[in-house]
């Protein structure tokens, strides 16, 4: 009797397992593959391929020429309609492309720029300087926090991170 009483427990309790499913393949997957850019990984999120992981070595992309045609930023930091005093965060700021930029709309303002890489400070703290940019504070993110004040921010941007 105890064996059949342990096993009606055992049934009962993963029953709900029946429901789960694992990672959906199905015709509403976000994600398509295919090989058209030897910069890109080959799988596309909402028509956009996924680049490789950026390290700093790539720092020079990040500052082409072609960025503002290619990506509209621009537009991008318009749509974010960025006041005089906003405090915003750049997670994966990189090089700080859209970080100076975000600076010179809200000048009274703070901008986080927020990268886990050294070199990547490196360059956004001689642009900083070079610029005399005072509204910039850079943050030296980590694995598990961008370690930012709680509850100090009135927009965030993350590019590709």
């Amino acid at each position: 009797m105890k064996k059949y009483a342990l096993f009606i427990l055992i049934l009962v309790l993963t029953l709900p397992l029946v429901n789960c499913k694992g990672q959906q393949t199905g015709p509403d997957e976000k994600y398509t593959y295919r090989q058209e850019d030897p910069n890109g990984i080959g799988k596309w999120y909402m028509g956009r391929e996924i680049a490789y992981v950026m390290g700093y070595q790539g720092m020079s992309w990040l500052e082409r020429s072609e960025r503002e045609e290619e990506e509209k930023t621009s537009l991008l930091l318009q749509n974010m309609d960025i006041q005089n005093d906003d405090v915003i965060a750049d997670i994966g700021a990189g090089s700080g492309y859209h970080v100076f930029k975000m600076a010179n709309l809200s000048p009274q303002g703070k901008i986080y720029a927020v990268d886990i890489q050294d070199e990547m400070l490196a360059a956004m703290r001689h642009k900083k300087e070079k610029g005399a940019v005072s509204n910039v504070e850079l943050i030296k993110g980590g694995d598990k926090s961008v370690k930012l004040p709680a509850n100090s921010l009135d927009k965030i941007l993350i590019v590709d991170v």
